[in-house]
């Protein structure tokens, strides 16, 4: 069995090799050749090996920048202990601590100089392209998957086989195998000849590679003995046969073929974006012309260096160049290619990966071009195993066709066809050379930077309003000072003199502030010049003065000679508000593709850093990579929480920057804008709401969320996020009677207490979406903060009213026209709290004093309940603090008021019945009572909104107890009483009625005071009143005959008191049967009174009209209220009148 060398060479035009033979059993085993293809030195990529740094705060948490000297094992710089996940089938073994740095073994300058090699590659001309961009991503995506060698490979292999075979960790480069051969032995370059040699395992799973050479060695003959001491039955013949049965050949080819399809484009970017890189560093160091620069430009298809990312992804080719490929056999050799001009015929030669000068000369002759192109070749010391590879006893053809289409698909063809075909035992073919650089611009990208500068350029409220007066004080006053240090202040004087006398003292009492503001405060708050009233101050004054510490210390400040009432005037027309809003549109749209990349490269950087530490697994990480690459923005959902503004707004929907990424198939990944952990991968809504519920109870992560949050929002989604995260025990209820109705009052509080979130499916990318978010943000800062001149002449007026209002309120109780003063004044409060929620902002605090300023005014109708009623709004508008400490509350509690509501309100099946012997269709419920289980069944049917009448199951009674509130106002009118209806009342008009108790009334055992038709107003006799009181006034509240007061009425029922039971109780007596030896009862049914809020109380004249409009008619009427007036009810200065006891008609009552 021979072997043969070639060394190629030109003579007389053509390519002449020569062939040295030699026997292959034992030269080729022991690798010797007289050709020796040239070794090129280490790759150094920054992402692929260790870093040591000397203790540096610049460069703690780098990404992986390193130098070229230490070792090549792949470990990570965040995380040591965990390298880079690697490609399926292939482990990394154990790594091995790195040593100690000392100060020996590394030198002081060490920081330096990788500070020199990372600010030389952050400024090169590549650098721009990667950083901050989804190619990092990707490089960093082909680094963790790139192949390992073929030595690595097999090497894990037979380590994974020696385990198999012998339960023990064997080393495959430890264990040998001697092979002998008496016939043919090796000669070495000595001329020594050797007829036996000793090769490692790993040795002989190499030769696998080359069938020609496996099958020398199985010729050969072979010391059967045991590998191992320890394991006896593993003999060097069976570890043979093992080896040659392993697929290492196909399989290895199959993983650089995975690699190829997963990677080839990334690859053919990197690839041209590392050319481009040294082709600009060339230009620099006069290594290249620059004809030939612009002509390697044009040949990748660009008229000038790329500015963007995109266009490295581009393919095309320039109409003034012309590119040609080496081939030898047929075979194009990679990486190397040459440039020509179609017009002047200036060639240049490019090697992928080599250094030095671009070899440059003239001709249009193929030839000439293939023979330039092998000489570069063999210059350049890199392509020794192209020559390995070449067949035997073959003639070898040199070709330079050209390249049709893009130049850097061909070149990456190539390299990854000359990878897959090679298949000699000791190959150098160096894959990543072409990429090399590309993968060190990537390792020194900075993944803990600096804020971006477009921060600083963020137009704010404080800064843009210093920039206007700072103009304001050059233009008007030819002054260049920091307006920050020019302050406005009253100066009292050094006397007053009150203003009035004892008799007559002033209405009004105002004392200026005296605390200096700055001109941008002046212009945010809309200044004023403010004036003492109700007094005379000598000698003070308002003063604009200048203080260079910027304490607003006018003591030491220099009075400037401004006029305040000049500068009322300039800030009163400059229309800030509307000027800040325009500045805000024309910098976030302006500025949006740089707001947008900045979002973006805090994205990349955070899930390199996350992945890094192990909080973001390989999986997820590709789908970050393919999202970014091919965005998707259906698949992104933003999450918010509900946020309860002012009491009349509805639930307001608050999104942050919680995004979430769903992909079919893949975990689902929350990404947390601006937090230190801002990816967190979760399988469902369970985990995402566990994720929650732990997070918001770090004060650090509520402060991160606040940054995507309107100011208007912190103090209460503060207050929400506590509760989710059970750090904050939640306010007591608004009512303590009722708890239940704190729903309605502080909706968001039960939200957050149930964990529940809104989210909504994004239009756009991540990033366009916060852009908007952002956007969103500061118009509603900037609306909020900046006073208007509206604002400031509703507060004015608002003042003097309500002033006016504390005035009146005394003379009100004593003169009428004092009162309706009050009311009018009243409703001018109103009106200018209803015209101030329509200010620019959320004006919650307007809109929630608008609110209690209508109610107030509205709830003069139901004069006995205002007080209580305006208990509870108070509460609404200052929600009670509780004075106990903050506890942390569970899951279980948070549901605490559910069990509240359900003791009050029990489920109701309504349906829909006619009502008896009319035709009207009503809703109603059936009662059921515990007092007796021999009672008639009582049904309660919805009279409209604001009734219930209650019937029992036998029908409609004659007679109609109406048991409610009631109450008159100055402006109620009369109703007229409806005909064949005989009302009765019980009380006098103008008294208050003390509770008769409903069974009483139905018994009969509670006398009227009085009754009225159609006909006749009369009393009731025998009553307590004096005779010459009792008028027509006084029974029907109205001279009218045949009308009567129409009286507000309102609901009177509790929980407590005459209850919904208590009530089913009564009208089920009315109509029990004689047999039982109860008296004959007269049957009447009972209306009441519902509440519904927002709605206005109704009146008698709304329940006759309901009655009328059902067809309902009842004989005698019982109206069961108060007949007092509000406003005396209000002042507790009725009268209040009992009902007389009359004998008992039923006297069996149970």
């Amino acid at each position: 069995m021979l072997g043969h060398a070639v060394s190629l060479f030109q003579h007389d035009g053509k390519l002449q090799y020569i062939v040295m033979t030699f026997p292959i059993s034992l030269a080729e085993i022991m690798g010797i050749h007289s050709f020796r293809p040239h070794v090129m030195p280490p790759i150094w990529s920054p992402l692929r090996q260790d870093t040591l740094f000397h203790p540096s705060s610049l460069l703690l948490e780098q990404t992986s920048v390193l130098r070229p000297e230490h070792s090549s094992s792949r470990h990570d710089t965040l995380n040591a202990s965990m390298p880079f996940i690697l490609p399926d089938g292939f482990s990394v073994p154990e790594p091995t601590p790195l040593p100690a740095v000392t100060e020996e073994s590394e030198p002081k300058d060490a920081a330096p100089h990788i500070e020199r090699q990372l600010r030389a590659m952050r400024n090169s001309a590549g650098f721009r392209l990667i950083a901050d961009s989804t190619l990092l991503l990707q490089a960093c995506q082909l680094d963790m998957d790139f192949p390992p060698t073929r030595q690595d490979y097999v090497r894990q292999q037979l380590t994974t086989l020696l385990t198999q075979t012998s339960d023990k960790a064997l080393d495959p480069d430890a264990l040998q195998i001697t092979f002998s051969n008496d016939d043919r032995p090796a000669v070495d370059d000595s001329g020594h000849e050797h007829y036996s040699v000793s090769l490692s395992l790993t040795d002989v799973a190499l030769a696998s590679f080359e069938p020609a050479h496996f099958q020398a060695l199985s010729r050969s003959t072979l010391a059967d003995i045991s590998l191992c001491e320890d394991t006896p039955a593993l003999t060097t013949a069976r570890m043979f046969k093992l080896i040659g049965e392993l697929p290492l050949k196909r399989n290895y080819n199959a993983v650089l073929q995975t690699f190829r399809t997963r990677h080839e484009a990334a690859w053919r970017t990197l690839s041209r974006l590392a050319f481009l890189d040294n082709l600009a560093r060339q230009l620099n160091h006069r290594h290249i012309s620059r004809d030939g620069y612009w002509l390697t430009l044009d040949a990748l298809g660009l008229d000038r260096f790329p500015a963007a990312t995109d266009t490295l992804s581009m393919s095309g080719r320039g109409e003034k160049s012309e590119v040609r490929a080496l081939m030898l056999n047929g075979k194009q050799v990679p990486e190397i290619f040459q440039i020509s001009s179609k017009t002047t015929s200036h060639c240049f030669i490019h090697i992928l990966g080599a250094k030095g000068n671009v070899i440059e000369y003239i001709s249009d002759d193929p030839r000439q071009m293939s023979r330039r192109l092998l000489a570069a070749m063999n210059a350049s010391g890199l392509y020794g195993q192209v020559f390995l590879s070449l067949e035997q006893h073959a003639g070898i053809v040199v070709e330079a066709p050209l390249i049709e289409g893009d130049l850097f698909t061909a070149v990456t063809q190539a390299s990854f066809a000359g990878l897959l075909a090679d298949s000699h035992a000791r190959s150098t073919l160096d894959l990543l050379r072409p990429v090399a650089r590309g993968l060190a611009l990537a390792g020194a990208a900075d993944l803990l930077q600096t804020q971006p500068s477009i921060l600083e350029q963020i137009p704010v409220a404080s800064k843009m309003a210093g920039q206007v007066m700072a103009s304001y004080l050059q233009e008007n006053h030819t002054l260049t000072i920091n307006p920050e240090h020019v302050f406005i202040a009253y100066r009292p004087g050094y006397s007053s003199t009150p203003l009035g006398n004892p008799r007559l003292p002033p209405t009004s009492v105002h004392t200026p502030d005296p605390r200096p503001i700055s001109l941008s405060e002046a212009l945010i708050s809309n200044y004023r010049v403010d004036h003492p009233a109700g007094y005379i101050d000598h000698g003070g004054s308002t003063v604009v003065f200048f203080d260079p510490t910027g304490q607003g210390d006018s003591e030491q400040g220099q009075v400037l000679d401004i006029s305040p009432q000049a500068l009322e005037d300039y800030i009163t027309a400059f229309d800030f508000l509307t000027w800040m809003t325009q500045r805000i549109h024309d910098f976030w749209d302006q500025q949006r593709t740089a707001i947008e990349q900045a979002f973006r490269t805090t994205f990349i950087n955070q899930a390199l850093i996350s992945l890094k530490r192990g909080s973001l697994t390989r999986g997820t990480f590709d789908l970050l990579v393919d999202t970014l690459a091919h965005p998707a923005p259906h698949n992104w959902r933003s999450l918010g929480f509900f946020v309860q503004g002012a009491l009349i707004d509805a639930m307001q929907q608050q999104y942050t920057g919680l995004l979430v990424l769903e992909q079919p198939g893949s975990p689902n990944v929350l990404y947390q804008a601006g937090h230190a952990d801002a990816f967190i991968e979760f399988a469902d809504d369970t985990a995402l709401k566990l994720h929650l519920s732990r997070a918001t109870a770090s004060p650090e992560w509520r402060e991160t969320v606040m940054r995507y949050v309107p100011r208007r929002h912190h103090q209460r989604l503060d207050y929400l996020l506590k509760l989710w995260g059970g750090t904050q025990a939640p306010n007591p209820p608004v009512s303590i009677l009722r708890p239940w109705i704190d729903a309605l009052y502080n909706p968001d509080t039960r939200q957050a207490m149930n964990h529940s979130l809104c989210e909504k499916r994004l239009e756009d990318t991540p990033f366009a979406f916060l852009h908007r978010l952002l956007k969103q943000n500061a118009l509603d800062d900037a609306e909020d903060q900046i006073v208007t001149s509206t604002q400031v002449t509703l507060a004015d007026w608002t003042d003097r009213l309500q002033q006016l209002q504390r005035l009146l309120v005394p003379m009100s109780l004593l003169l009428t026209p004092a009162l309706v003063a009050s009311l009018a004044t009243e409703i001018g409060i109103t009106s200018l709290a209803i015209a101030a929620t329509h200010l620019p902002g959320s004006r919650y605090a307007e809109k929630n004093q608008a609110l209690l300023a209508t109610l107030t005014l509205g709830l003069l109708q139901l004069a006995p309940h205002t007080p209580r009623m305006l208990r509870s709004l108070s509460r609404i508008v200052k929600p009670a603090v509780s004075s106990s400490q903050t506890v942390a509350i569970t899951l279980d509690r948070a549901f605490g008021t559910r069990p509240l509501r359900r003791q009050f309100v029990t489920p109701r099946q309504t349906r829909l019945e006619k009502f008896f012997h009319t035709d009207a269709l009503l809703k109603r419920w059936t009662v059921s009572t515990a007092v007796s289980s021999n009672l008639l069944q009582v049904h309660a049917w919805k009279l409209g909104k604001r009734f219930l009448l209650w019937t029992s199951d036998r029908g409609q009674a004659r007679t109609l107890v109406v048991s409610s509130h009631g109450y008159y106002t100055p402006w109620s009118r009369t109703v007229k009483i409806p005909n064949g209806t005989e009302i009765r009342t019980y009380a006098p008009h103008g008294y208050e009625l003390v509770d008769p108790k409903l069974h009483r009334v139905v018994n009969k055992n509670a006398r009227p005071f009085a009754l009225s038709n159609t006909a006749v107003h009369s009393v009731m006799q025998p009553t307590p009143l004096e005779p010459l009181l009792l008028t027509d006034k006084l029974i029907a509240g109205t001279s009218l005959p045949g009308r009567l007061k129409n009286y507000s009425l309102s609901k009177f029922q509790t929980t407590t008191s005459e209850s919904y039971d208590e009530i089913a109780s009564v009208v089920g007596n009315s109509r029990a049967s004689p047999l039982r030896g109860w008296l004959p009862p007269t049957p009447m049914d009972v209306l009441t009174v519902r509440n519904r809020f927002g709605m206005p109380p109704p009146s008698l004249a709304d329940l006759f009209e309901s009655l009328s409009i059902q067809g309902i008619h009842y004989d005698r009427i019982l109206l069961v209220h108060c007949r007092c007036a509000a406003i005396s009810a209000l002042m507790n200065r009725s009268p209040v009148y009992h009902a007389p006891t009359a004998s008992s008609v039923i006297a069996n009552m149970a």
